[in-house]
């Protein structure tokens, strides 16, 4: 099983005990029947604008374990849907040394859901680090909240969607104070107490096991979602399926970025509505309601802290020193570069530069950064000289991991238009990250790992030894240079169908990855339509080329899926070849339920003249049919090789150098169909590419896009069955385009 597939793994007992689901990664999925997860689904939803706070007032991520760029494994805990935990501000900006007074305005959440639907509410109540005790508030065994402790603060939030998609579904939500809410005066730590309460449970009401949400527990399943930040690990001290006194797990902690939680958690297994306190934490065993998860997964020991985000408010701290990459006013155009060594003394370093004019298509510009080079895979994050965090950087660059971005790798971030080739292993750089505008910006740089938080906030892992790193800048910020030629998107092995030669040819399974584009790669060697048409070689009737059709039957049926069409020299195909989420299987045109109620849609391209083709017939786990093939984007398209960008949710399509990129979350697998009657070589004229009986100009151009991709199977004519189009295709080609008949 690959790790597409091994999306889930099942560890712990089931029932009463809380199943434990660890998760690849909090944006991947089980199959292509599993919901998307939408934690971190945009990325900039962690900068949370707020607007002005006062004259230098802004938001500022005190308490984070919820973003992509953070969590490493996730833990779905079934039929656990109250829980205690806590949060300290320790390495963030609301940490110990924060001199003031600390004031939430807004919190981020995560929660998970299977089988049917009934309705709750979700509350979240704040108590100081007084008012609990792990062991038992007063006495070992006894509860850990102190029973006449009052929270400092209660949210409920209600109104929440009670369709349920098959699987596991985890969704995150936003969630403003109605007004800002100010901690005890000295406190760098509270304690959540989160459950799933019964519809219109006061928030005033102590939490029992009457309204606590069990009515419909037994067939709607409701979990809160863990998560290992920022791959933080016990480590070998700690054996796995050990109990451990929480002063112990305390010494370990739990890292995040910012913020701190012990590794162990509360959990009221019996919905009694009390949280019973231990002694010693424990990994099993379902009457242990304080817990902690220390299996082995992968190889490695886990830590755990339940996914959830606080905002504060804080006057913008002072820049840090910063090594300025500038020459004059702005960064050079071109190639610019910085290193250095990280240190356990200097566990990251600052460097800021300025932007002459925006990054963006419109302005013809790009910047990319990345990390290669290194001696091991760095990270960086961008930041706004109001000390927010703008950016922070993927691990797509080269390395061992070759599927998915990873920590793994050299981390890169790239702005403006597409497309230019990457390093190794690596992704292109094709503008992923959108739009940079012009300004000042500052870059932390420290080792893979390393979380950065607004407010300055760097958690940075400790390199041990010196090790060296490399900042490199590819730009044309000033102007001074073009932004050059895009190249033609890399393709995934089985992206590359060739030429279409008639009915349907389909992919296997398209890895389309959290906020990425894939593409899949054919050629239309007739344009639409093509009709009337006599074999060179013997004056016969030849068949008309009608019609072409994209769909995309066998792809995970929960993905918000949208289409474009670009031809070989990276522009739209023609001025409809966009097809948005809802053309597809559930025939909504915005979007919408999809099956199971769950969001999701299959987009389609539908080109020709030809009669309708009807609607694709049913897909397993589809509820609707969606609507027919009846030409929607075109009744011509000129014959051409043919780039398809397949992604989901917020698409943002370019009518250029293949300037596709996505914002959506979610990373799950496509399965591309081409239906066409498009007439292909045949077997006694490979080189005939139009199928017209001829072997001319034609040919000659298409002959000639194959030559010169080489990695291109479509001109493979010399029998190799290689895979390439290479001198030997030529030499058949040429004996065959100087004959010019095919006999």
């Amino acid at each position: 099983m690959d790790r597409l597939k091994l999306g889930l793994l099942l560890a712990g007992a089931a029932g009463m005990a809380c199943t434990v689901v660890l998760a690849d990664e909090t944006d991947r999925l089980i199959d292509r029947s599993s919901p998307k997860k939408m934690l971190g689904d945009r990325k900039d939803e962690v900068v949370f604008r707020h607007g002005a706070f006062g004259d230098r007032a802004i938001p500022i991520i005190v308490y984070d374990t919820a973003t992509t760029a953070f969590t490493r494994n996730g833990t779905s805990l079934g039929n656990c849907s109250h829980i205690l935990e806590d949060m300290s501000f320790a390495n963030g900006p609301y940490g110990p040394a924060f001199a003031g007074t600390r004031t939430l305005s807004s919190l981020r959440y995560s929660y998970g859901l299977t089988g049917s639907a009934a309705a709750w509410d979700m509350r979240f109540s704040m108590y100081s680090p007084s008012d609990v005790a792990t062991a038992g508030f007063t006495a070992p065994g006894a509860s850990m909240i102190n029973p006449a402790a009052t929270p400092y603060y209660t949210l409920t939030v209600t109104g929440f969607d009670t369709n349920i998609c098959p699987g596991f579904t985890t969704i995150a939500g936003l969630t403003n104070f109605p007004t800002p809410v100010t901690m005890p005066a000295g406190e760098s730590l509270l304690w959540l107490d989160a459950a799933f309460v019964e519809p219109g449970t006061p928030g005033t009401a102590a939490l029992t096991s009457t309204n606590l949400f069990q009515q419909n527990i037994a067939t709607t399943r409701t979990y809160f979602y863990f998560a290992n930040n920022t791959g933080a690990l016990l480590g070998s001290t700690f054996a796995a399926g050990t109990p451990y006194t929480t002063a112990q797990l305390d010494s370990a902690g739990n890292p995040a970025s910012p913020g701190k939680s012990g590794p162990y958690y509360g959990r009221d297994i019996n919905f009694s509505g009390v949280f019973t306190g231990q002694s010693q934490a424990s990994t099993g065993g379902a009457t242990n309601e304080l817990r902690y998860v220390n299996a082995v997964i992968a190889g490695t020991t886990q830590t755990m802290a339940y996914v959830f985000t606080l905002v504060g408010l804080a006057d913008s701290p002072a820049a840090p020193s910063a090594t300025s990459l500038n020459s004059g006013s702005y960064l050079p155009d071109g190639v610019v570069q910085a290193s250095g060594n990280l240190t356990t003394a200097n566990k990251f370093k600052w460097y800021k530069f300025n932007t002459q004019n925006e990054i963006s298509y419109a302005q013809t510009t790009f910047l990319d950064i990345d990390t290669e080079g290194s001696a091991v895979p760095v990270a960086f994050a961008v930041y706004t000289p109001d000390s927010q965090v703008f950016d922070i950087s993927e691990g797509r660059g080269d390395g061992p991991e070759v599927e998915r971005p990873s920590d793994l790798d050299n981390h890169q971030i790239s702005y403006g238009v597409a497309r230019r080739p990457g390093v190794g292993l690596g992704e292109q750089y094709s503008g992923q990250e959108g739009i940079l505008p012009a300004g000042e910006y500052y870059i932390a740089v420290a080792i893979a790992g390393s979380g950065f938080g607004d407010g300055w906030a760097v958690s940075a892992e400790d390199p041990v030894v010196s090790t060296a790193f490399a900042l490199n800048f590819n730009n044309n910020n000033r102007k001074s240079i073009p932004a050059g030629p895009a190249v033609s998107p890399a393709l995934a092995t089985g992206a590359d169908m060739a030429i279409l030669n008639g009915g349907t040819q389909t992919t296997p399974d398209q890895t389309v990855r959290a906020r990425g584009v894939s593409f899949v790669r054919f050629s239309l060697t007739n344009p639409l339509p093509t009709t009337g048409q006599f074999n060179q070689s013997d004056s016969s009737p030849l068949s008309d080329v009608t019609f072409l059709d994209i769909t995309q039957p066998g792809s995970s049926v929960v993905g918000e899926w949208n289409f474009c069409l670009y031809n070989n020299n990276g522009l739209l195909a023609n001025g409809n070849s966009i097809s948005y989420a809802g053309a597809g299987f559930n025939n909504n045109n915005g979007g919408g339920d999809g099956a199971f109620g769950c969001g999701g849609s299959f987009a389609q391209l539908s080109y020709g003249t030809a009669p309708s083709r009807g609607v694709t017939p049913l897909d397993p786990d589809q509820s609707t049919l969606g609507r027919p093939l009846n030409n929607q984007n075109g009744s011509t398209l000129n014959g051409d090789q043919y780039y398809l960008a397949v992604t989901m949710g917020n698409a943002f399509f370019a009518n250029e150098r293949w300037g596709a990129r996505s914002t959506r979350g979610s990373s799950l697998t496509a399965v591309i169909s081409l239906t066409s009657d498009n007439r292909g070589p045949n077997g006694g004229c490979p080189a005939d590419f139009n199928g017209d009986g001829g072997v001319d100009d034609t040919d000659f151009v298409y002959f000639a896009k194959y030559y010169n991709d080489l990695i291109n199977p479509a001109g493979d004519i010399d029998g190799s069955l290689d895979g390439f189009t290479d001198d030997g295709d030529f030499a058949v080609f040429a004996v065959a385009y100087d004959s010019l008949i095919c006999f």
